[in-house]
């Protein structure tokens, strides 16, 4: 199977993977980074296989053989940026819209449309940064990190209410406006442990369930430790904040 292919046949994650590990412009760090399957990392992979596909790497062959490069197109930058923005939308949120969800999640939603065409444009400048360039290449770097931490919750939170119809904590419920320094600091340890200890205990109930799928009781009580688990992180994420800003 070549590139053209995969992408006619909506080929698997891990064919497209085996298709990008055999390019010779292979990323070896992105390769790590594409270990654990998700809809991000599908995305940035589909993203890495249509900029080969672009370039005139339309088939594989194994590296140890040469490799004869078709010519390259001659580069339409706006249209095919926007063209593949837009084909990486689709199969996102293909079949799926905001009225599928509560009120409460539609902010959620929206939100994780913006950040996930944010971080495309995103990813287009910081591949056409300068290579000495590195101080502005490590801003979108940064960026982009928490774009897709943003994008991968929002993924988390809507697939809660399409799988258990459960409504998974979205914003911190504390007012840590008038906590002082130091009691900050001690929460956020606090909650570090708390929140370690929580997810031991999440594994095992997990395993729990995995062995009995027909014990409902057992899987809401799963459930409410998942969306509590979240709660205690997002009530962290504000604590880490405020102390860095302080």
């Amino acid at each position: 199977m070549d590139i053209q292919s995969w992408f006619s046949s909506q080929g698997s994650y891990a064919d497209g993977l085996l298709l990008y590990s055999q390019l010779p412009s292979c990323n070896q760090n992105l390769m790590r980074s594409f270990a654990k399957e998700n809809t991000s990392n599908f995305l940035k992979l589909k993203y890495e296989l249509k900029k080969a596909l672009l370039s005139g790497q339309s088939s594989i062959v194994p590296k140890a053989e040469k490799i004869v490069a078709e010519p390259k197109k001659e580069p339409k930058p706006e249209p095919l940026l926007q063209e593949i923005i837009k084909q990486s939308a689709d199969h996102s949120f293909e079949k799926e819209t905001m009225a599928m969800y509560p009120m409460e999640l539609h902010s959620t939603y929206r939100q994780r449309v913006s950040d996930f065409y944010l971080a495309c444009e995103l990813k287009f400048q910081l591949n056409s940064i300068a290579d000495d360039d590195e101080d502005d290449a490590l801003k979108l770097i940064i960026q982009l990190d928490d774009l897709w931490t943003r994008i991968d919750r929002a993924w988390m939170i809507l697939g809660h209410w399409k799988d258990h119809n459960r409504i998974m904590p979205t914003e911190s419920h504390e007012d840590f406006s008038q906590v002082s320094g130091n009691k900050l600091v001690m929460l956020r340890d606090n909650l570090q442990s708390s929140i370690s200890k929580r997810e031991k205990t999440i594994e095992s109930m997990q395993e729990r369930v995995n062995a009995s799928p027909e014990d409902r009781s057992l899987l809401n009580l799963l459930n409410r430790k998942l969306e509590q688990l979240e709660q205690k992180k997002l009530d962290l994420e504000t604590i880490r904040k405020k102390l860095k800003d302080e």
